[in-house]
C-alpha cells in the first residue's frame, strides 16, 4: 500500500525571510484572501492538502519554500489489520449476565370456570312493584260534574272606566281654543301721499348712473331703391 501524507502550513518562515513578503508570495500562489492567510500565520497548523501520495506532498512542499515558508509533511497512518475473527453460526456472542432473560410469549390466563350451557352469567334484577290497586275508581259520563273538583262560577268584576258616550252629532275631536282678541292703538299711524318715499334715505336704492353721450351718432340714410 502506497505511502499517504498531509501538507500543512503553521506560519512558520524560512530563514533570511520576512513575514510580509512570505505572506504575499501565499497569497498568490493559493489565491487566498486576507482571512484565509490570518488562519495561515496563526501559528497553528493548516491543513493545505489531504491524503495526497509523495509526488504531490513534494511538489506543495517545494512551491511552499519558493514561496518562503516551511511546509509541515506528515504521514498519514493506516490501521492495522484487525485480529478479530468470526464465531460460527449459533455460537453465544453475549455473556451470561449480558443476555436477556427469555419471557414466554403466550401470557398465563387466570384460574377461570367454564359455566353450563344456558347459566345466567349475571344475578337477577330485582323484581318491578306491583301496580296499583284500581278497582274501585269508575269513569264518570262526558259533561258531569267531579265533586271533588272545585269550580269558581263567579263572573270577575268589570271595573268602571269612567267614561259616558257624547251627545248625537257632536264634534268628537278637540277644537283648540282661539285666542281673543286684542285692541290695537292705531290712532298715531297715517297714510303717506301717493308717490311719497315711504324708505329713509340710507335705505333707498339710487341710479347714479349717467347717460351715455350719443351726439356724435347720426342714422344712415336708406340705400336707393333700385
Amino acid at each position: 500500500m502506497d505511502t499517504r501524507y498531509d501538507v500543512m502550513f503553521a506560519g512558520e518562515l524560512l530563514d533570511g525571510q520576512d513575514e510580509a513578503t512570505v505572506r504575499r508570495n501565499l497569497g498568490r500562489l493559493f489565491k487566498a484572501g486576507e482571512q484565509t492567510l490570518d488562519k495561515l500565520f496563526s501559528g497553528k497548523p493548516q491543513l493545505l492538502k489531504r491524503d495526497c501520495d509523495a509526488d504531490v506532498a513534494r511538489k506543495y512542499r517545494e512551491a511552499i519554500e519558493s514561496a518562503g515558508g516551511k511546509p509541515i509533511i506528515r504521514q498519514v497512518p493506516r490501521d492495522t489489520p484487525s485480529s478479530l475473527s468470526l464465531a460460527p453460526p449459533g455460537s453465544d456472542v453475549l455473556r451470561p449476565e449480558e443476555r436477556a432473560a427469555q419471557t414466554s410469549a403466550i401470557p398465563e390466563p387466570p384460574p377461570l370456570d367454564v359455566a353450563e350451557v344456558g347459566a345466567r352469567l349475571a344475578a337477577p334484577s330485582a323484581p318491578a312493584p306491583p301496580p296499583p290497586d284500581t278497582s274501585h275508581l269508575t269513569l264518570g259520563d262526558v259533561g258531569e260534574t267531579i265533586p271533588t273538583l272545585e269550580r269558581n262560577t263567579a263572573a270577575a268584576p268589570i271595573p268602571d272606566s269612567g267614561l259616558s258616550l257624547a251627545e248625537p252629532g257632536s264634534d268628537l275631536l278637540e277644537t283648540p281654543s282661539r285666542p281673543a282678541a286684542r285692541d290695537v292703538d292705531v290712532s298715531g299711524i297715517s297714510l303717506a301721499p301717493p308717490g311719497a318715499d315711504v324708505l329713509e334715505s340710507q335705505y333707498r336704492k339710487r341710479d347714479t348712473a349717467a347717460a351715455p353721450d350719443t351726439s356724435a351718432i347720426s342714422l344712415a340714410d336708406p340705400p336707393p331703391a333700385e
